[in-house]
C-alpha cells in the first residue's frame, strides 16, 4: 500500500517556494468554505487571512462555483482576439461601480501583471517620460519589474535584469520623522518629493504609484493631506497617478475602492485578489482621454481566463448585493474596539490599524522606542495557529512584527469575536513567556 501521508512529507522537500526541508508550520489545506478551512488532519481554523486578501467573498461561495462551472461547460479559453459574453458583462459592472471618471477597464491573471498593465499604460501615454516613481516600502508584486518596484529585495540578485524605479519619501504615522507630529511629517514629504521632482530627476516622470495604504510594507496609512497632496503634485507636474487597490479593493475597507473612501482621484486604479471570488483575477480601470494600447503592447495567451472573469462577475455581484462594504465597515469598527481594548492590557501591541476588515497590529517591545517584535509576533502567530485561528504576518524584508486580521468580509460576528478571543489569548501566552506580562 502507497503510504500518502509520507509521500506528501517528502513532496513537500520538493517545492521551490520552500525553505531547504520544508516548514514544518505550513498547513495542508484540503477544503475551504465561508471563513473556514480545513487540513488533511481534519482540524478546521478560522482564516483571518481570506487566502492572501483574496477571498473577500467567503471560500467557495455557491453563486461563485456554479457560474465557474456553468463557464467551463461552455468554454474554458478564449484567446484575448476573441470576446466572451462574461467578459463584456464583467467590464460593464466594474466600470458602473469604478471611482468617477475611470471609465475603461482591462484584464490579467494576477496582481504583479496587472500592475504592469498600469505601467505600460503610463508610458504609452507620456511619451518621452524617463521614470515611474514609487513611495519608500511600496509592495507592488514579486514579477521582475514590480518586485523592483516594491520594498528592496534582500540580497537581491536580480538587479541587472530589473527596471530601476524613481523612489519617493513617504510619511509615516507611528514613526513620524523625529520630532514632528504625523500631520507635518506629511507636510514635509509632500514638499520633499517636490524637491525630488524639481532637482532629483534627469528626465519627466510618467506616474507615481502608490497603495492607498501600504500593505506588504508595513500596512500604513496616511492622512487625508497626502492623499490631496499627491494627486496636485501630479496635476502640476502633468504626472499619472496610478493607486494599485489590489489589497484594499473591493470592499476590504468599508468601500468599494479605498479611492472612494478617501477620495482619491486616480488616473489609473489597478485591482486584484478579491475580484475573482477565489480564481485568478487582476486588471485595470482607466480614464477614457488616455491612449489604449496598440496592438501587441498587452496581450496574454490566458489573460481573459472565462473561467475566471465568470467567477469574477458572480463574486462582484454577490459583494454587491450582500452589500459587503458595508458589513466590512461595521466588522472592522467592533474589531478596531476590541483591540483598541486589548492595547491597553497588553503591552506588546504599539500600533492599532485598520479600516474597515484590512486590520493590523504592530507589536512592539517597547512602546518609547517601538522596537519590532519579531520574535514574538512569530510566537503569536504560532500559538494562534495551534488555537486554530490563522493570522496573517509579514516575514518578507524583515518586517515580521505584524498581526494582520483580514477575513473574509461575510465572516459572521461569532466567528470574528472567536478570532479576535483567540489572539487575546495568544498575546497572553507570547507575553507570559517572554517575561511582558
Amino acid at each position: 500500500m502507497v503510504d500518502t501521508a509520507a509521500n506528501r512529507e517528502h513532496a513537500k522537500t520538493l517545492l521551490l517556494h520552500e525553505p531547504a526541508g520544508g516548514d514544518p508550520t505550513k498547513l495542508t489545506l484540503v477544503r475551504a468554505e465561508g471563513s473556514l478551512v480545513w487540513d488533511d488532519a481534519g482540524i478546521s481554523y478560522i482564516d483571518c487571512t481570506a487566502q492572501a486578501w483574496s477571498n473577500n467573498l467567503g471560500a467557495n461561495d455557491p453563486r461563485v462555483i456554479e457560474a465557474a462551472i456553468e463557464q467551463t461547460r461552455a468554454i474554458t479559453h478564449a484567446r484575448p482576439t476573441f470576446h466572451t459574453p462574461a467578459l463584456l458583462d464583467l467590464a460593464e459592472l466594474l466600470v458602473s461601480i469604478a471611482p468617477a471618471g475611470l471609465d475603461r477597464v482591462g484584464f490579467t491573471l494576477h496582481g504583479s501583471m496587472a500592475v504592469e498593465m498600469a505601467l505600460k499604460l503610463a508610458m504609452r501615454n507620456r511619451p518621452g517620460a524617463q521614470h515611474i516613481a514609487i513611495l519608500h516600502d511600496a509592495y507592488h508584486g514579486r514579477s521582475i519589474t514590480t518586485m523592483a518596484a516594491s520594498w528592496p529585495h534582500p540580497d537581491n540578485p536580480f538587479g541587472p535584469i530589473q527596471a530601476r524605479f524613481l523612489r519617493l519619501p513617504r510619511p509615516d504615522l507611528y514613526r513620524p520623522r523625529a520630532g514632528l507630529t504625523p500631520e507635518q511629517d506629511t507636510e514635509l514629504t509632500l514638499g520633499l518629493i517636490r524637491d525630488v521632482l524639481d532637482r532629483g530627476t534627469d528626465g519627466p516622470v510618467a506616474a507615481i504609484v502608490y497603495e492607498p495604504i501600504q500593505g506588504n510594507g508595513g500596512h500604513n496609512e496616511f492622512l487625508p493631506a497626502w492623499h490631496r497632496g499627491l494627486r496636485q503634485i501630479c496635476d502640476e507636474y502633468d504626472i499619472l497617478l496610478i493607486v494599485d487597490e489590489v489589497q484594499s479593493g473591493l470592499g476590504r475597507t468599508g468601500a468599494i475602492w479605498a479611492s472612494d473612501l478617501y477620495d482619491i482621484r486616480p488616473d489609473i486604479l489597478v485591482f486584484g485578489k478579491g475580484v475573482g471570488g477565489g480564481f485568478p483575477l487582476a486588471g485595470v480601470l482607466t480614464r477614457a482621454e488616455l491612449a489604449t494600447f496598440r496592438s501587441g503592447d498587452d496581450q496574454l495567451t490566458f489573460g481573459q481566463f472565462p473561467i475566471s472573469i465568470a467567477a469574477g462577475l458572480a463574486a462582484v455581484r454577490a459583494i454587491l448585493d450582500d452589500k459587503l462594504s458595508e458589513t466590512a465597515a461595521e466588522h472592522g469598527r467592533y474589531a478596531t474596539g476590541r483591540l483598541l481594548e486589548m492595547k491597553e492590557r497588553h503591552p506588546l501591541i504599539g500600533d492599532v490599524r485598520c479600516p474597515g476588515l484590512m486590520v493590523c497590529i504592530e507589536l512592539v517591545r517597547d512602546r518609547v522606542t517601538k522596537e519590532p517584535a519579531t520574535e514574538e509576533t512569530r510566537g503569536v502567530f504560532l500559538e494562534a495557529q495551534r488555537r486554530g485561528v490563522i493570522f496573517g504576518e509579514n516575514r518578507y524584508a524583515g518586517l515580521g512584527n505584524l498581526i494582520k486580521i483580514k477575513p473574509p468580509l461575510d465572516i459572521s460576528h461569532e466567528l470574528l469575536a472567536r478570532s479576535l478571543d483567540v489572539l487575546d489569548e495568544a498575546l497572553t501566552e507570547v507575553e507570559r513567556r517572554y517575561g511582558r506580562d
